[in-house]
């Protein structure tokens, strides 16, 4: 029998609402995006040349490092903001109105540079379009942000949905005039144009309300906050100059074939990757700003060094359990839907793409194990931003970064392009591992209760990749392997679902008031 329904769980409900509705209309709004972007991947991949799309994806990696500069960090640092305001608004665009036209005119002057560099000449048109939204890219960040800040998302999920629908929409069309493989940077340009042109009048709306009549101005610091903007940006930098080594690792050594190839399984799997985390992320960090904002109004000091620790040296129950249920949730949401991709993506790629990428598919287990690693080390930088402990991020990080440089040299050595893919999951999971050993030894986390998690969610993931597999050996024809396991398989998740009061994600809803108890 369920409990009955109390006005404590009403509580629970309405103080939880919006978080649900974040969360629900940030993964729909990844949904139609998943499916944008690989009609998209299909299109691409039967009319664009996989030495062009190595170029491409080349001139794309280079962009997206000098875009840490133009961002500025802007985004991530509005995020973690205990109070927002239109004074800290208007310093944000300040710096984002310097710093995006300076990257701009630095990718202009040197895009025949760079596609030297990495021996790619088809790169030299496509940086000089890609770089084009580095004027816009700042003020697009900050808007879009602000908007998750205010809880607005909503209205942050139809923007980010038409953005991405209307740049795909325009590259598409250039690539059928025959702007091929040009067409492929006016995607994100368009994008970037469409998203500031839909958040900034939204945004100008919900700030009126910040600052009834009468309050006074409150002067927000450049430098304070360029500083703070400029150590997220620069180890945003770093992170993504650490991730994209295995890439120019290919590049360098491997050829454009193998770039391309490459290049092609990490979309494959970054699509669900960047959709889920960046989905929780802008969840997650506003709604623990929130904690603690609510720690300290209540009159609870807290130590500067470890933000949610309480003066006699003792975490703050609330936010220890907020961190821990972060990353459950994330342990669930990285480990079973890369399990059953696994399983299932290589059929699937091979079928998206077309002949010609079995090098491709045969990449992404690899990929998707990466992908899973590098999803729970980014939700668990999140929680580390909004503490502000930015020496354990830097730790944390230079782990991360010898274990993918080490793993990336030794895949030079020997020509291998697999061991590439198992440096892209090797860093992020050394760097989860120290990362969990801080918070061990800070009390900020219910370790028990989170490694218990972690081996259901574990457990469970081998369920879904047996599942995907036998379902990719049924599309092959191979009857007599797929049938048994894909019963034993679908057997076991049925005892899981009539079992699920015990799962770690049922248990986290049901106290927070999302589900009734059974």
């Amino acid at each position: 029998m369920k409990a009955p329904y109390t006005e404590a769980d009403n509580g629970r409900r309405s103080k939880n609402h919006p978080v649900v509705t974040a969360t629900l209309w940030n993964y729909c709004s990844a949904a139609v995006a998943t499916i944008l972007q690989l009609g998209y991947t299909a299109y691409t991949g039967r009319t664009v040349s996989v030495s062009a799309f190595g170029a491409f994806a080349s001139a794309q990696s280079i962009i997206q490092l000098l875009g840490y500069f133009a961002n500025a960090g802007l985004g991530t640092a509005v995020l973690r903001a205990r109070e927002p305001s239109q004074e800290l608004l208007a310093a944000a665009l300040k710096l984002g109105a310097v710093s995006g036209p300076l990257c701009c005119v630095l990718i202009q002057a040197t895009a025949t540079m760079w596609a030297d560099l990495w021996n790619a000449p088809q790169a030299t048109p496509m940086l000089r379009v890609l770089g084009c939204q580095f004027l816009i890219l700042p003020f697009a960040a900050i808007a879009t942000a602000w908007l998750g800040r205010l809880m607005a998302q909503r209205t942050v999920a139809v923007i980010e949905m038409a953005s991405q629908s209307t740049g795909l929409l325009a590259s598409t069309v250039l690539l059928t005039s025959g702007w091929n493989p040009v067409g492929l940077a006016a995607a994100p340009v368009v994008s970037q144009l469409c998203a500031a042109a839909l958040a900034f009048p939204r945004l100008l709306l919900l700030l009126r309300a910040l600052r009834p009549p009468g309050r006074p101005h409150r002067r927000v610091r450049l430098w304070k906050l360029a500083r703070t903007t400029g150590f997220l940006a620069g180890h945003s930098l770093v992170q993504y100059a650490t991730n994209t080594l295995p890439l120019w690792t290919a590049s360098a050594t491997l050829g454009l074939t193998a770039v391309g190839n490459y290049s092609r399984a990490v979309m494959f799997t970054g699509i669900p990757l960047a959709l889920l985390a960046s989905g929780l992320s802008r969840v997650t960090t506003p709604s623990l700003s929130r904690v603690l904002a609510r720690v300290q109004s209540d009159g609870q000091a807290l130590i500067p060094r470890i933000p949610g620790r309480q003066v006699d040296d003792r975490v703050d129950p609330s936010f220890t359990r907020a961190v821990t249920d972060v990353l459950l949730a994330a342990s669930a949401l990285s480990f079973l839907p890369f399990a059953f991709l696994a399983g299932i993506g290589p059929k699937m790629l091979r079928l998206l793409l077309g002949p010609g990428w079995a090098d491709a598919a045969s990449l992404v287990p690899w990929l998707c194990l990466a992908s899973s690693a590098a999803m729970m080390y980014s939700t668990a930088l999140s929680v580390d931003t909004v503490r502000g402990a930015f020496r354990q991020m830097v730790r944390a990080q230079v782990v991360t970064a010898t274990a993918i440089g080490g793993t990336a040299i030794a895949a030079a050595a020997t020509g291998s392009i697999h061991l590439l893919a198992l440096a892209a999951g090797a860093g992020p999971l050394c760097g989860h591992a120290v990362q969990m050993r801080t918070w061990r030894t800070d009390s900020l986390l219910e370790s028990r209760r989170l490694w218990d998690g972690y081996r259901v969610h574990a457990a469970l993931a081998l369920l879904l990749y047996a599942a995907g597999a036998s379902i990719a050996w049924l599309a092959d024809g191979r009857l007599l392997r797929a049938v048994p396991v894909l019963l034993c398989t679908v057997c076991a998740l049925g005892v899981c679902w009539r079992l699920r009061s015990r799962q770690p994600l049922y248990r986290i809803a049901t106290a927070r008031g999302l589900l009734s108890p059974q």
